[in-house]
């Protein structure tokens, strides 16, 4: 008698709650992207894009016309907590940020001087979804988050994961979210990078495949959308330094074990190759000579001309080697081997003592690929 009692008694809390529940969602503004420039008064601009709950519309629509189902509102002010509080009243509804799945942020403002400390601000946002992928725009962020279509998916929040998922598994960008460009800015470890966005105009940077042709892509590809991503955004102390090309930034995901199946042009012949184990990586360290070391196992489908991967190998060493000594000269070290180097130190003072970025700067580079035919 009693567990039936009890049985009721949660039934009963089971339905009352979907009506206040219900109340809640109607009363509350969610953002699915928040994108962040400097205002034309000198402060910060905030944009968010939100869907209309329960909108009857085309769900494949994404402008601002009145039967797209999402809005897009933009607020501005003297400092980032000003600007939030500008678009808290621009919603005219609870603002929530937990389902944020995209924050962008235009490179003039990634640039700046004081972009870290926006970093600091922005991650610490009452209930701010800080996992949600992060994009460095060329313009502003409030035009190209208005831009946003819907290709495939029926919603942008599945959309973008989806997208975001297939382009980081084949190198055309880096794995990148707003914590770990928050958390990288304030360790004593390797740089973070951000994916980087763009607005087509007909223009369009090379495709990701590494390879000389930088113009591969512009005359070959018809793309759905007018906003793309590919390539990355290279970080150091919480600014951006430099855009990554599609082929660098491929480089970087192959070096970081983060990239599944890419294509690598080799004297005009294009090989197919997918990773085979995570790169092995190691940091040797005698007095202040430094060597850093990348091993690559790598498998090429369909192809048996073993003189073609001689060659591939070859190619794909120098090139790496060339994107890591590039990285040198800027004083970033976003592949992940201060970690390992850190490993050599005892203590925490004695690594921060060591100077890691002056001491990768002088690195001896090699870069050891080895490719395997998938016929044996």
């Amino acid at each position: 008698m009693r567990r039936l009692a009890l049985l009721l008694s949660l039934t009963a809390l089971l339905l009352t709650g979907c009506g206040g529940t219900t109340g809640e969602v109607e009363n509350q503004a969610y953002a699915l992207v928040l994108g962040i420039d400097r205002a034309d008064t000198g402060g910060i601009e905030l944009t968010m894009r939100i869907p209309r709950i329960g909108h009857p519309g085309d769900s494949n629509a994404g402008g601002e016309a009145s039967g797209s189902p999402y809005l897009v509102l933009s607020a501005a002010g003297e400092d980032y907590a000003q600007a939030l509080e500008h678009l808290q009243w621009a919603a005219a509804r609870e603002l929530n940020l937990s389902h944020v799945k995209l924050i962008v942020a235009s490179e003039e403002l990634a640039s700046d001087a004081a972009f870290p400390e926006l970093i600091s601000r922005v991650a610490e946002t009452r209930h701010l979804y800080t996992t949600a992928g992060f994009v460095v725009c060329e313009g502003r962020a409030r035009t190209f988050i208005k831009g946003q279509e819907i290709i495939l998916g029926t919603r942008l929040s599945s959309e973008l994961a989806a997208m975001f998922r297939h382009y980081a598994a084949h190198g055309y960008i880096p794995r990148a979210t707003f914590a770990d460009l928050y958390y990288a800015t304030r360790s004593c470890y390797s740089d973070p990078v951000g994916i980087w966005g763009f607005m087509d105009a007909g223009e369009k940077p090379a495709a990701a495949t590494i390879t000389d042709d930088e113009d591969r892509l512009n005359a070959d590809t018809l793309t759905a959308s007018a906003r793309q991503y590919l390539g990355g955004a290279l970080f150091r102390e919480g600014r951006m330094v430099r855009r990554l090309t599609a082929g660098e930034t491929l480089g970087l995901d192959l070096l970081t074990g983060r990239v599944d199946t890419f294509s690598f042009d080799v004297g005009g012949e294009t090989c197919m190759l997918s990773t085979i184990t995570n790169p092995r990586r190691q940091v040797k360290l005698d007095g202040d000579r430094v060597t850093v070391e990348a091993d690559l196992r790598l498998t090429a489908e369909d192809s048996s001309d073993r003189a073609l991967l001689d060659r591939a190998e070859g190619e794909l060493a120098r090139t790496l080697e060339a994107l890591v000594r590039r990285c040198q000269t800027l004083g970033v070290e976003p592949f992940g081997f201060a970690e390992r180097a850190a490993m050599h130190f005892p203590t925490y003072q004695r690594w921060i003592s060591y100077d890691w970025r002056a001491h990768f700067s002088t690195a001896e580079i090699i870069i050891n690929v080895d490719i395997r035919s998938s016929g044996g």
